[in-house]
């Protein structure tokens, strides 16, 4: 029998559906930019803007870990390139102010928020997320020893840094603990990487299939705590 100590969870598509959440906030930031540099509308449609922003990270890679501000500076960039010269920093932090208080707005999938309160009383639950979404503004994360975000640690999942920063805040080894999450590779094969037990969420209508890597996996939040203590009397 496993002495489970800390339970890890990602956040988007774990914890909430992300897409749609996303498409939100980046129609609310165009909307902005719209109204305030127009100049740069009439240049990049959203489509361009991301191709841009994809385009600065290949000029820029020590952004790769820092997606705010990598978002930042590369809309900065294509302020400049549109006429904004001395504007465009200003511009493009209130831009993305908007963007990243939209980013928040986000609806916990069913059951999850009870799930993880019951789990709370028994388990050290920390996040770990590649995003710039912030558990702490949420309800959820008084449940939440700590959340760490790649931008943090200046590494992002499937890399082991933020799965042995969680393991440190517990004080336990990776056979102690159980990584949750939906992506193959940042969640399932970065968390077995490090030595932890894994459950993948397959939440989505469109979620892969269940990886021959994870140790479990659930499709509904209830499901959950039976997972995890299958795997503890495994």
């Amino acid at each position: 029998m496993k002495s489970i100590k800390l339970l890890c969870f990602d956040l988007d598509d774990t914890l909430w559906l992300s897409d749609p959440v996303i498409q939100r906030a980046e129609v609310t930031f165009y909307t902005y930019l719209n109204d305030v540099a127009p100049a740069l509308t009439a240049r990049f449609s959203p489509e361009a803007l991301r191709s841009h922003r994809l385009a600065y990270l290949t000029r820029y890679p020590e952004l790769k870990h820092q997606v705010s501000r990598w978002r930042l500076a590369s809309l900065s960039d294509a302020l400049k390139i549109s006429g904004y010269s001395s504007q465009s920093d200003d511009i493009a932090q209130k831009a993305f102010s908007i963007f990243i208080e939209a980013r928040q707005k986000i609806t916990l999938f069913p059951h999850c928020e009870k799930i993880i309160e019951e789990l709370s009383k028994h388990y050290m639950l920390i996040s770990l997320t590649n995003g710039n979404a912030d558990l702490g503004l949420q309800a959820v994360s008084q449940y939440f020893t700590a959340s760490y975000k790649a931008e943090q640690l200046n590494a992002a999942k499937p890399d082991p840094a933020l799965f042995l920063k969680a393991l440190s805040i517990a004080s336990c080894s990776p056979e102690e603990a159980i990584h949750i999450g939906d992506n193959i590779i940042d969640d399932i094969t970065g968390a077995k990487s490090a030595g932890l037990l894994t459950i993948q969420a397959c939440l989505k209508a469109d979620s892969p299939a269940p990886h021959t890597l994870a140790d479990d996996h659930f499709t509904d939040w209830l499901e959950l705590p039976k997972k995890i203590e299958q795997l503890r009397i495994r």
